[in-house]
């Protein structure tokens, strides 16, 4: 392993997080506010400091490629390392605590959404502007955007990128970033513009706009969406329909764009990802009748709404979730749980690796029923999968299921005056990427709790790539030892 390739990938990277930091800084003078120094002297920096140490390795090494694990490497730490650079300007501006900044970070670039900031309505446009372009910027993916903006990052990080956005639209995977930052791009503009239209304010627009694409669910309000619903009803309506883009994967969006709409509808994920929207609105609309007392319209909203929400892990809601009843939390947990489709800007386990999951398990029931006599494959559209690529998704699923199991646990025992359901909810919410929350997550959480949150999201957003490469490294070195023993 080499550290000075590590560093050389990761300068650009802090370059362009340093460059956006610096130009949102500028939207305060736009809106009269005072001017956020310390969001413009630390894009500055950190722009500054990525030029001089991509140089400085460029000048004396030259250009290094990555090797597969200096990439894998590379990724865990970009992850790390941005989120805490983001912290420090943000607990200097809002004057608040570094491990709720590191929080609020974190949630922002894994495009979680869970908050510890109160008061949203006081705080800066700046600041809220980059609660959005975090999450804008992080589901998208940093790396994208250093393909699109930096041209000499390509010659280095191309394995970088396949880590991250593996599916391939074009003839090359630079053509794919391009045109994926493109559509990605061209949706929210036109989102925007749709919901200015409809009577949202500007600034709401583009805030909410881009954190529904990029299914993240950060808001300028502390009453999340619901506040923007109350003043502008009809913009649920492209809010709605952009949570659910955001659960399609780039390959299908490409297709819709390009008005191709049956050789999307051929994807099996994507029709199964249909269906599965509509079964959650239907049984999340029929389990709210009872609190809505029957009305249809209020069902809609807090059950429907909130059900896509937490599908396509966006993370808005309507109403109060923490008061919602049980079986409508269990709904939502199993839809974060499942989320929405691979290579798309949402997390949970992914609709593909559920449809693997029910047809492993008919074939294993098959298989046990008659004795070992029947045995099938497990086929994925017109692809029959291997079953290395089989248990290769069935682990990732008990993974996640371990670990949302786990914070749930280690949630209950440092806060315990709470209900096992609504941690339960919470650790879903986290490590699926989410953001809905039933009421724990807040600035006088404990800091253990917060770490637990932190760690849910950092491990769900990078689907476990750096505890994998840690586990990889240490059986590595286990049989070197071994082999010259």
């Amino acid at each position: 392993m080499r550290p000075l390739a590590i560093i050389e990938a990761l300068s650009p990277i802090v370059m362009i997080f340093g460059a956006m930091m610096f130009a949102v800084s500028l939207v305060d003078v736009l809106y009269g506010d005072s001017v956020s120094t310390w969001f413009m002297l630390s894009g500055l920096i950190y722009f500054i400091a990525g030029f001089i140490s991509y140089k400085v390795v460029d000048w004396r090494y030259g250009l290094i490629e990555l090797t597969l694990l200096e990439s894998l490497i590379a990724y865990s730490i970009a992850w790390l390392l941005v989120p805490c650079l983001s912290a420090i300007p943000l607990s200097i501006e809002l004057s608040i605590p570094f491990e709720n900044a590191l929080f609020e970070s974190f949630s922002g670039f894994t495009g979680t959404g869970l908050t510890v900031l109160r008061q949203l309505d006081r705080v800066k446009h700046s600041v809220l502007l980059w609660r959005g372009l975090m999450q804008w910027t992080g589901e998208l993916g940093v790396i994208v955007f250093c393909t699109v903006f930096l041209p000499f990052f390509w010659k280095f990080g191309r394995i970088l990128y396949s880590i991250e956005r593996p599916s391939r639209l074009s003839a090359s995977l630079k053509a794919t970033a391009f045109k994926i930052f493109y559509m990605y791009f061209l949706v929210t503009v036109v989102g925007i513009i749709i919901c200015i239209y409809l009577g949202v304010e500007p600034f709401d627009a583009v805030v909410h706009v881009m954190t529904a694409i990029a299914t993240g669910g950060m808001s300028n309000y502390d009453a999340n969406y619901e506040k923007v619903f109350q003043y502008a009803p009809t913009s649920i309506y492209p809010i709605t329909a952009l949570m659910i883009i955001g659960g399609f994967n780039f390959v299908s969006l490409s297709y819709i764009l390009d008005g191709d709409l049956k050789e999307a509808w051929r994807i099996e994920e994507f029709r199964a990802y249909v269906y599965l929207t509509m079964l959650f609105s239907l049984l999340s609309f029929v389990l709210a009748l009872p609190l809505t007392n029957l009305s249809i319209s209020s069902s809609l909203l807090y059950g429907a709404f909130n059900a896509i929400s937490a599908l396509t892990t966006t993370g808005f809601n309507i109403g109060n979730i923490s008061i919602m009843p049980s079986s409508l939390k269990i709904l939502l947990i199993t839809a974060m749980f499942i989320g929405s489709m691979s290579y798309s800007t949402a997390g949970g386990i992914k609709v593909v690796r559920f449809i693997v999951l029910l047809r492993r398990f008919k074939t294993y029931i098959l298989s046990l029923l008659s004795g070992g006599s029947i045995t099938q494959d497990v086929i994925l559209g017109e692809d029959v999968l291997d079953e290395r690529e089989v248990s290769n998704m069935v682990l990732f699923i008990l993974l996640h299921f371990i670990t949302v199991l786990t914070g749930a646990s280690l949630l209950k025992s440092m806060i315990p005056e709470v209900d096992y359901l609504d941690a339960l909810f919470e650790a879903t919410s986290a490590a699926s990427c989410v953001g809905l929350s039933a009421g724990l997550t807040s600035p006088n959480m404990p800091l253990g709790a917060k770490v637990t949150l932190m760690a849910l999201m950092y491990f769900g957003r990078l689907e476990y790539t750096p505890l994998l490469v840690l586990l990889g490294l240490i059986l590595y070195r286990e049989y070197r030892i071994l082999k010259h023993r």
